[in-house]
């Protein structure tokens, strides 16, 4: 399959609100002041459930883990990342990373993870737990790379943050004037107040996905590098490249392939372009991590057995289980790469 400068990821976002996953179960992303977005606060369902934050919920030996009775209870772990530290796919909150991951280590772990979460998105969730963490798992890295090399501004200081055209079209009305929108009442002079389009594409072609690719692990490290330097003394960092599966990357079970065709393009940026420097970027930031003394895990997808992944990102049940054995071996001091126990 050919990668296509085409890029349709934030009308694909626009139609499933966010993707397709949060329009399944009825799901919706929530402007956050810190964040950028979160869940929705105060979610309830058999499904998933959110805290006050928007973060959400875990299990663990102590009982239901969020953002508030974390805190007071002393800390513990933290798990960081984009939908699949979440475990957005998982059929409840008991199945996430985060979770099987407490029972494991016998400590309570906070799910940090935000939906499309970019390295700077993650680190600021991890700020006002930091002090209190004694372990800091980070799953990621995916958003990082689709977004810089579909972007159309790769230059920006702060990185490119998911939904970047949707951001687009909200920074062109002044903040006041969406509240005023939000509350349902009219602005007769509103065309007058809003910004001209300021973005134009940049120019792309699939020899630029490589050195995006590049751009988007030094940013990574940045952010990395920046924690490690927050936690404190004896607090362990461990970074998670997530899995990328597709029929190069895994033999598919039959079960995965009934449910997801894993052929199709992730956001509409097509494998190939992402299969050919996957490997390059894992190498990237296993280099760098080693230099800020952050421990690597590559959960690649060939290490993952049996029915694993919901879809190219997003893991089952059983698969958030595996990650998890995978991680607690390397907290543990087993070789990163290890594959889980059965």
């Amino acid at each position: 399959m050919n990668s296509s400068p085409n890029f349709a990821h934030e009308s694909f976002a626009q139609r499933h609100r966010g993707g397709m996953l949060l329009e399944r179960h009825g799901l919706d992303l929530y402007l956050h002041p810190f964040l950028g977005f979160t869940l929705a606060p105060g979610h309830r369902s058999d499904l998933l459930n959110t805290d006050d934050e928007g973060f959400r919920l875990s299990d663990s030996p102590f009982g239901t883990v969020d953002s508030a009775n974390w805190l007071a209870a002393g800390g513990g772990g933290i798990v960081l990342g984009n939908s699949v530290a979440i475990g957005l796919s998982a059929s409840c909150d008991s199945a996430t990373p985060a979770s099987y991951l407490s029972f494991l280590t016998g400590t309570r772990q906070l799910n940090l993870g935000v939906c499309a979460a970019i390295s700077l998105q993650e680190l600021v969730a991890a700020v006002p737990f930091l002090h209190a963490a004694s372990t800091v798992v980070i799953i990621g890295g995916g958003p990082d790379v689709i977004n810089l090399v579909g972007s159309l501004t790769p230059g920006g200081v702060f990185g490119t943050v998911s939904y970047e055209r949707t951001f687009a079209e909200l920074s062109r009305v002044p903040m006041f004037d969406l509240a005023t929108l939000a509350a349902g009442k009219s602005l007769p002079d509103l065309d007058a107040c809003r910004l001209s389009r300021q973005v134009r594409p940049a120019a792309w072609d699939i020899a630029d996905a490589v050195p995006r690719m590049e751009a988007a692990a030094r940013s990574r490290l940045r952010d990395l590098g920046v924690l490690s330097r927050a936690v404190s003394e004896g607090t362990r960092v461990l970074f998670c490249l997530q899995p990328f599966a597709t029929s190069g990357t895994r033999e598919l079970t039959p079960e995965e392939r009934e449910r997801y065709d894993f052929d199709a393009p992730v956001f509409g940026i097509l494998h190939s372009a992402m299969e050919k420097s996957w490997d390059v970027y894992a190498d990237r930031l296993a280099e760098g991590c080693a230099d800020l003394g952050v421990s690597f895990l590559n959960l690649s997808a060939d290490l993952f057995v049996g029915d694993s992944f919901a879809d190219t990102v997003h893991l089952t049940d059983d698969g958030n289980r595996q990650a998890a054995q995978m991680i607690h071996q390397v907290l543990e001091g087993a070789p990163a790469g290890s594959a889980p126990a059965r």
